[in-house]
């Protein structure tokens, strides 16, 4: 059998716009590295590409492009919902497409995370905002939180003297430590009651955590505030004892 010759396996690849990187031929089992009319750089046995097989990459991207999701079907999808699609090319189904909501709101989404049912986060947001605002929240209180605090809360020396009574620390033994700074939380979420034993210092952190499941917190701080007012009151039974005996 006639041994192939290099210049002629060279000739096979240039035929179809491959360039041929290996300088030597041995045998149609030895792997040939080349260079693909898209610039790809490979390696291929001469058997196989007798066999027509090329570059295993161009043959990747014929695929995706076959299963790839015309952007006319896309920007179809969105109008059907009054979406204007500003993107004017499609990859994958992560790439982030641009639109405009039919509200006017300029955002982007994913095709996979549009076909998962998701749309546009700010119109999400204003539907939530109308849906649990007032009445319908479910931590409305019949609108205390927009009543005034008492007059003694204006007085900058009533809130030090809670902090200083409470060491400057947040008062929650569960604290997560994230707070920045400290802030007096009224137990019973009765901005008019500004009775010391009703106010205790906690963390912004732990303070908006108080804001779910109130009667919780409520249990939990007053329980804090009375152990806090029984050391005090064994404490000053202590002081006065041993007065008594000087």
């Amino acid at each position: 059998m006639k041994r192939l010759t290099y210049e002629f396996v060279k000739e096979q690849f240039e035929k179809e716009g491959y360039e041929l990187l290996s300088k030597e031929y041995v045998n149609n089992r030895t792997k040939l590295k080349y260079r693909c009319p898209k610039g790809h750089e490979h390696a291929i046995k001469f058997g196989d590409w007798k066999q027509n097989r090329r570059c295993p990459i161009c043959s990747r991207e014929k695929g995706v492009d076959k299963r790839r999701i015309p952007l006319k079907f896309i920007r179809t999808s969105f109008k059907k919902e009054n979406y204007i699609l500003l993107s004017t090319e499609y990859k994958n189904c992560e790439q982030k497409l641009d639109y405009i909501c039919s509200k006017g709101h300029r955002h982007s989404i994913s095709w996979h995370n549009w076909k998962s049912g998701w749309r546009c986060p700010i119109c999400q947001h204003e539907r939530l905002s109308i849906l649990l605002s007032g009445e319908n929240h479910p931590n409305w209180k019949g609108g205390i939180a927009c009543e005034p605090y008492c007059p003694v809360w204006l007085d900058k020396g009533f809130k030090k003297s809670i902090l200083e009574r409470d060491n400057y620390q947040c008062q929650n033994p569960d604290c997560w430590g994230t707070g920045s700074k400290l802030t007096g939380h009224h137990i019973d979420y009765n901005k008019k009651n500004c009775d010391p034993f009703n106010i205790i210092t906690i963390c912004d952190s732990c303070n908006t955590r108080a804001n779910f499941n109130r009667e919780y917190w409520k249990k939990f701080y007053k329980k804090i505030m009375e152990e806090k007012i029984l050391i005090k009151e064994v404490f000053n039974y202590g002081e006065r004892n041993s007065l008594d005996k000087i």
